[in-house]
């Protein structure tokens, strides 16, 4: 510090440098929070742990909503209405090898599984008696027809 100031820097210029530095530091630490905690790092916690990618597309006729769910069990999904959201929930087992050995260690896992959770904002003009879904491929296609 001394050095600072002996070149020619006042006690207020290092204070506010060292005040620019924690304001990055926390941003940086932020950022990375944001990051761990949407990659649902923490998949035993009772809550919606990961997101299932969506696509919404819209016809002449109705919008359908694709959803990202390979490898379930289509038993394993619940769709719904609540108020005006589609609401997608369900819960993904991890994918382990079959095999006899019990015993085995893990390098890496990229796959998202445990509880998730998607809500769908429904575009005012759905008719929400005729709203259907089918899974096929590891895709959930939802259809919400158009009022008429």
């Amino acid at each position: 510090m001394f050095r600072a100031i002996a070149k020619g820097y006042t006690m207020s210029d290092i204070e506010l440098a060292n005040l620019e530095e924690s304001a990055m530091m926390n941003r940086m630490a932020k950022a990375l929070a944001d990051t761990v905690l949407s990659r649902g790092m923490f998949q035993s916690w009772a809550t919606d742990s990961w997101r299932p990618e969506v696509n919404l597309y819209e016809t002449r006729s109705a919008f359908m909503v694709c959803a990202d769910l390979a490898g379930m069990d289509e038993s394993a999904i619940q769709v719904s209405v609540v108020g005006s959201q589609l609401v997608i929930r369900g819960r993904r087992i991890c994918p382990m090898p079959s095999g006899k050995e019990k015993a085995m260690a893990v390098h890496l896992m990229e796959i998202d599984h445990g509880v998730f959770g998607r809500n769908i904002d429904m575009p005012a003009n759905v008719d929400e008696s005729r709203i259907s879904a089918h899974y096929n491929a590891g895709m959930l296609w939802v259809t919400l027809p158009k009022a008429r």
